[in-house]
């Protein structure tokens, strides 16, 4: 095996494979491994901070087996430059593993990755890897601290990540169904359509995404707008992020924007992605003039009926606790973070900053307290 590191964004795009090939040929690839999700991110994130691209490709007799979409960025502590590798994508996806190809050893490959990160060292400080599906071929592999050779790595969960699992029997969803919201919402849809025309419907064409997009965002801003955490979406260059990537996804088939509409008028949106097995619930807003009927848990129970009709395996709420995921009878997978550090001088010192950081004694609340004060004081 041999393995390369490239320090140009263009790369990724002419290493990846095509969707089909990628969700066929290698391990749990997920949407968040996608070419058009990555390359939106990257326009969009290089506007933010400087970030250098550190993508590692492994090659088997020229052919390109598997790859590390990472960048590279510079942060300061206490006058310190610290250089930090994340997977591309991070903060906006929601699982990050690797592209390595299912004909191979995994073991192997991770071998030789993290054999040529430690002759490496030099160039980064520590790798900052969160969400990582728990248990899956990455965190097994992980796992194993003699597949991670010379370095050092620290793990721990992270976010929770609903999903509804479908079986042959549709009746084993619905038992788990929180009753009083199945009460509530038939109630509320059939008094709905009583009074007016409810539809269901599916962004079909590239003409309509944006003007869907558009309508999201005002109802996303209102929602959010006499509160604490107003929407990010106020902001014209989040604004072009959301819609460029779901242009992107729609060019790859990998688009599921959703909305409902009640006598002509828009009353929920979901901005959602497939991939034919999946669905993928990532956004949603509402129409606060409609907030009465609950059309949010509406358009959900719509997609999640959408989702066993046309034969999907997992409908994923994606990460985050909310009370409302738990109500559809949901079962929990969790999110794990690694923290990688090489044998340097210097990563040795983030590493046992890192571990008295996050220490049970370190966190106790007098000392948290007494931190507070002398910052405080320190002013």
């Amino acid at each position: 095996m041999e393995i390369f590191i490239h320090n140009r964004i263009e790369t990724i795009t002419n290493l990846l494979p095509n969707w089909s090939t990628l969700i066929n040929e290698y391990h749990e690839v997920t949407i968040f491994q996608d070419i058009s999700w990555m390359a939106s991110w990257w326009e969009y994130k290089t506007k933010q901070i400087d970030i250098t691209p550190y993508i590692i490709e492994i090659k088997n007799k020229d052919q390109t087996i598997g790859i590390f979409p990472f960048y590279l960025y510079k942060r300061t502590l206490a006058g310190m430059s610290i250089y930090v590798l994340k997977p591309i994508g991070s903060g906006e996806s929601d699982y990050l593993t690797p592209v390595i190809s299912k004909k191979y050893a995994t073991e192997v490959t991770l071998q030789s990755v993290f054999s040529r990160l430690h002759e490496e060292k030099k160039t980064w400080d520590y790798i900052d890897w969160g969400e990582i599906p728990e248990n899956s071929f990455l965190d097994t592999v992980l796992r194993k601290q003699s597949y991670l050779g010379k370095l050092l790595f620290k793990r721990k969960k992270s976010d929770i990540c609903p999903f509804i699992n479908f079986t042959d029997n549709s009746d084993d969803f619905k038992i788990k169904l929180n009753k009083n919201l199945m009460k509530e919402i038939i109630k509320k849809d059939r008094r709905l359509k009583k009074e007016g025309k409810l539809v269901f419907s599916i962004v079909q064409s590239d003409q309509e995404i944006e003007p869907i997009m558009n309508t999201f965002f005002t109802f996303h801003c209102e929602r959010w707008s006499n509160t604490d955490t107003p929407s990010k979406y106020r902001n014209k260059e989040e604004r072009d992020y959301a819609i460029r990537t779901a242009k992107n996804l729609f060019k790859s088939n990998l688009l599921h924007l959703a909305y409902l509409k009640y006598n002509n008028e828009i009353i929920a949106i979901d901005f959602g992605m497939t991939d034919g097995k999946k669905l993928y619930l990532y956004l949603h807003a509402i129409n606060i003039k409609y907030k009465k009927y609950s059309v949010g848990q509406l358009l959900t129970y719509y997609l999640i009926e959408h989702a066993f009709k046309e034969g999907y395996q997992i409908v994923d709420f994606l990460r985050g606790d909310e009370d409302y995921k738990k109500k559809w009878g949901t079962d929990e997978n969790f999110n794990v973070k690694y923290m990688i550090f090489n044998q340097s001088i210097k990563s040795k010192i983030l590493y046992t900053l890192y571990k008295i950081r996050h220490s049970k004694t370190f966190n106790q609340p007098f000392i948290l307290k007494r931190i507070s004060y002398l910052a405080t004081e320190d002013k």
